[in-house]
């Protein structure tokens, strides 16, 4: 997996920095949409916690969420979890996602795609997790959106001609990131 430079994340994980380019966690979380009766969701490269409590709080009680990342034991990513759903942090990679097939309602990627090698090994896996009906929230550094990660996200819906697994229901091209949400057939 390509990852950051740790003494990156200081800065960039920085919340006036994070403002600057566009991100707030209180309201990016709506983009996934929480389910009657709790909600079963993975925030895949949950890192510091960035997202973390405040989609704990928009799940709400009786939700699940998974922060998985491989650095799962930073102490950061537990700082502000708080009332909501139950929050378990997991150390794991999105290439293999540590959960059943069809049992997850929601994963949000919250700008980890581009940090892993092979976007398509990890977009199947995202496929495989989610059932039915469920939601895939991607957040990405547009600058870092390369060919590979491009040609992987045209095959979620088939845009490259072979049946997609996915309908994108919507989008929003910021200065510096791309944000969409998708549905599972």
């Amino acid at each position: 997996m390509v990852r950051t430079p740790t003494s990156c994340y200081a800065f960039i994980g920085h919340p006036l920095i994070r403002a600057a380019l566009g991100d707030r966690p209180s309201r990016d979380v709506h983009w996934i949409a929480p389910v009657a009766g709790g909600t079963r969701c993975a925030e895949i490269g949950s890192g510091g916690g960035f997202y973390t409590a405040d989609l704990a709080a928009h799940l709400g009680s009786g939700s699940l969420l998974v922060a998985l990342d491989p650095a799962a034991h930073d102490p950061r990513a537990r700082r502000a979890v708080g009332p909501g759903a139950t929050t378990v942090h997991v150390t794991g990679d999105g290439r293999a996602l540590p959960f059943a097939s069809a049992s997850l309602d929601a994963l949000l990627f919250s700008y980890s795609l581009e940090e892993m090698s092979g976007p398509d090994v990890v977009l199947a896996e995202a496929g495989r997790v989610l059932r039915p009906g469920g939601q895939l929230v991607l957040f990405v550094w547009r600058p870092l959106t390369r060919r590979r990660i491009r040609s992987a996200l045209a095959a979620l819906t088939g845009d490259d001609g072979r049946p997609g697994a996915f309908v994108l229901v919507r989008a929003r091209r910021g200065l510096q990131n791309l944000r969409l949400a998708y549905r599972k057939r």
